[in-house]
């Protein structure tokens, strides 16, 4: 996973030394997860290099051998949080089991809840919105690029039509999941049940007026249910 998400992240904004050997890559990690716990402690404005190095248990300047400063190291977490994400979306519907368009969805909101629920980092940095709505495409806002992906996935595993509708359906829900993701975790330290429960069942609602699979001749579907 490291060597995969560093090779994104170089892709669009090197880190200031690439890491090659393994120690390097170990201290690295140690650095994204010292930001992501600080920022979720302490928030992104009071979190500093020098607190990132200490929690890190590394040097100042080996911080400053690889990030420029703490927006650099919080974009990094941000492109981790996406890889993982990602990843694990892409384990689990290797899986038969998933019949239905709308177990995309469901899967993708459990593991995000699971992310947030082990690991106040992802839960604090997320996608990277607390720094730049943009940080992980510069044509695209952060949850754009994750609409974008569940769509892509919708499409090849079970061949829901992409469409511009689908996609700002998708999009409408990444950002509303969020929020209602952020209000269970506010009610309660492991996400209030109830809250997820209804936060899934409303999701569900608003994209079954979205989704058209491919064949599909019903002329309401993919349109707006309004």
């Amino acid at each position: 996973m490291a060597e995969v998400w560093l090779a994104e992240h170089s892709a669009s904004e090197p880190l200031r030394r690439l890491p090659s050997q393994q120690r390097s890559r170990q201290r690295v990690e140690r650095i994204l997860d010292a930001a992501g716990d600080l920022v979720a402690e302490r928030g992104y404005e009071a979190t500093t290099t020098s607190l990132i190095a200490r929690r890190a248990r590394v040097s100042p300047g080996s911080f400053y051998q690889f990030f420029a400063d703490k927006r650099a190291a919080v974009k990094a977490l941000s492109a981790r949080n996406l890889a993982v994400f990602a990843e694990r979306l892409d384990e689990a519907l290797v899986d038969d089991q998933f019949a239905h368009w709308w177990d995309t969805v469901d899967v993708a909101f459990d593991i995000y809840v699971d992310l947030c629920r082990h690991h106040p980092g992802f839960r604090a940095v997320r996608f990277g919105d607390i720094v730049d709505t943009h940080l992980l495409d510069p044509t695209q806002d952060n949850d754009s690029v994750v609409a974008s992906r569940i769509a892509s996935l919708l499409h090849a595993r079970f061949g829901v039509v992409d469409t511009p509708a689908l996609r700002l359906a998708l999009l409408t829900t990444t950002k509303v999941a969020d929020a209602l993701i952020k209000f269970a975790f506010s009610r309660s330290p492991e996400g209030d049940e109830e809250v997820l429960l209804q936060g899934r069942r409303m999701l569900r609602i608003h994209l079954e007026g979205y989704v058209q699979l491919a064949g599909d001749t019903n002329p309401a579907a993919g349109s707006d249910p309004s």
